[in-house]
């Protein structure tokens, strides 16, 4: 057994020359309008720029993806209270195996059904996602890294889809559909075919201005977001969803301000210690329920919220009992198909002023911070230490250190780190060793957890985890769930829980003051689109 739980690196040869995408140019698509107007679950990949965003961002932003669940070769990891449930169609059972529950750990068994997966080549040249595997990975399988053992409250700790039509969206706007078909499945494949020729572009979404009296029409082509081709909803709200005129609503904090005060003061003392260099200490607020709306209204939420709030990780998840809206500006990991492996850390955040001047001069305070250098190059380190464990040997390097980029709501330090794996690397075993996220943990990454988990006192549960996809083809590209509104359902559709996460990494140098401010800070663009705002 190796030191990642003994997961291998070799991948089984499908024995069907059957499998393959056919891919069909739609011309141009409201991927909104189409998540609104589908019943299935679904995961879209939401990616966006704001205006001036450096060239150094437009790769992370060069496609939008809506994957549609209820594919005839649909399959299902769901990992919740130790125990995974491998859900399978019959269609992909001899990919997959028969529908099962087992006790092996999640890793382990992604591990499994990413061997098992048919290799598929990319649909489109430049567009890594060749469908696959698509959902979130919570921060509690941490503990299947040496993390604190725990696990999530109420629901899982990873739901992953296997997905079998999807359509993609190029920076430009071009549209496709994309799907599986098998030859030794002809019924499912007619199933994908007659899903892809009868996709119509819908009608486009209709706003209401927020400028009493006046209404406006959006469509792709007429208020297309030149960076995505999605509707640019800046101005508007989807009509039968109120917007709030200003926040009102109360996100209540699961602590207090001072509470979390005297936990950075606690953190402190373990850096002081020598315990941790940084410790990512997070808390959470409830937010209020969503305003009711026809059809899935916390969607209709999340297209008011990115209008203002454009990010090259945005994802909104409708699966099962969770509904998911992650507005993220940073990626975990990337691995290309031919195994390069990427991480892009964020450490080091400063709200954006309304004077221009007033912004520049927040914009280069941040970069000439000592403590935000700081805290930025530990990460840095940590993640060079996590890449090392599974590339190659002396490929890992940093790219990019410490570039200050600018978004809708705040100015973040960004770093780089590249390395390369070797052939047939387990892209299960790559995410593993980095997992969870270093930007929220802090480092060394054993210890500042289980501080970090001892003065939190609560699982986090899908934030701070990771939401993406491992593609076909052996490409992988994860978000860190920040920025993320999580809304947990009874059976009966009922909220049983809102909530949205939020922290930043406590060092020696950090005032408990600062770091309070600063969880603030990053509940914005999030609240504010949902009309509260942060009460504790």
């Amino acid at each position: 057994m190796d030191d990642l739980g003994g997961l291998t690196a070799e991948r089984d040869l499908v024995p069907s020359a059957g499998p393959r995408l056919e891919t069909r140019w739609i011309g141009s698509v409201d991927l909104g309008a189409l998540a609104l107007g589908s019943t299935s679950d679904l995961v879209w990949f939401d990616s966006a720029l704001p205006e001036g965003a450096p060239g150094s961002a437009a790769a992370r932003a060069a496609w939008s993806v809506l994957a549609l669940t209820d594919g005839p070769f649909a399959a299902r990891l769901r990992h919740q209270d130790r125990v995974a449930r491998v859900d399978v169609s019959p269609p992909a059972e001899r990919w997959f195996g028969p529908p099962r529950a087992e006790g092996r750990p999640a890793f382990t068994v992604l591990e499994d059904l990413l061997r098992r997966t048919p290799a598929l080549d990319a649909p489109v040249d430049g567009c890594a996602f060749a469908l696959g595997w698509v959902g979130f990975l919570g921060y509690e399988l941490g503990r299947e890294v040496d993390g604190p053992d725990r696990v999530a409250d109420g629901h899982a700790d990873a739901d992953l889809r296997f997905v079998d039509r999807a359509v993609i969206v190029r920076g430009d706007g071009a549209a496709w559909a994309v799907t599986l078909v098998d030859d030794d499945e002809p019924t499912a494949s007619a199933a994908n075919r007659a899903w892809s020729s009868g996709l119509r572009v819908p009608e486009p979404l209709v706003w209401e201005s927020a400028v009493p009296g006046a209404s406006v029409l959006a469509s792709s082509r007429d208020r297309a977001d030149v960076t995505t081709g999605l509707p640019d909803v800046t101005a508007g709200i989807p009509v039968g969803v109120p917007a709030p005129d200003q926040p009102v609503l109360e996100a209540r904090g699961r602590v207090d301000r001072a509470v979390y005060e005297r936990a950075v003061d606690a953190c402190r003392h373990e850096i002081r210690e020598g315990n941790a260099f940084q410790v990512c200490l997070t808390t959470a607020f409830a937010v209020p329920d969503a305003p009711a709306a026809a059809g899935d209204r916390y969607l209709a939420e999340y297209l008011r919220v990115r209008g203002a709030d454009p990010v090259p990780f945005g994802a909104y998840l409708r699966t099962g009992d969770l509904r998911i809206a992650s507005r993220s500006p940073e990626r975990f990991l990337r691995i290309d198909a031919d195994g390069a492996v990427v991480a892009e850390p964020i450490k080091g955040t400063r709200p954006r002023r309304a004077d221009p001047v007033a912004d520049a001069e927040t914009r280069g305070e941040l970069s000439a911070s000592g403590k935000d250098r700081a805290e930025n190059v530990m990460i840095v380190d940590l993640l060079r230490n996590d890449l090392q464990r599974t590339a190659r040997p002396g490929s890992v390097r940093v790219e990019r250190l410490c570039d200050v980029e600018t978004y809708a709501s705040v100015h973040q330090m960004v770093s780089t780190i590249a390395g390369r794996l070797p052939s047939g690397a387990s892209r299960a075993a790559v995410v593993r060793a980095a997992f969870p996220p270093g930007s929220m943990t802090g480092a060394p990454k054993r210890s500042a957890t289980a501080i970090a988990d001892r003065l939190e006192g609560a699982p986090r549960g899908v934030y701070s985890g990771a939401i993406g996809y491992f593609s076909a083809n052996g490409a992988v590209d994860l978000s860190v769930a920040i920025r993320t509104l999580v809304t947990v359902l009874h059976p009966d559709g009922s909220v049983r829980r809102r909530s949205l996460g939020a922290g930043g990494a406590v060092t020696w140098s950090s005032t408990a003051a600062d770091e309070a401010d600063e969880v603030e800070t990053k509940t914005v663009s999030v609240l504010g689109g949902v009309g509260a705002a942060v009460h504790w």
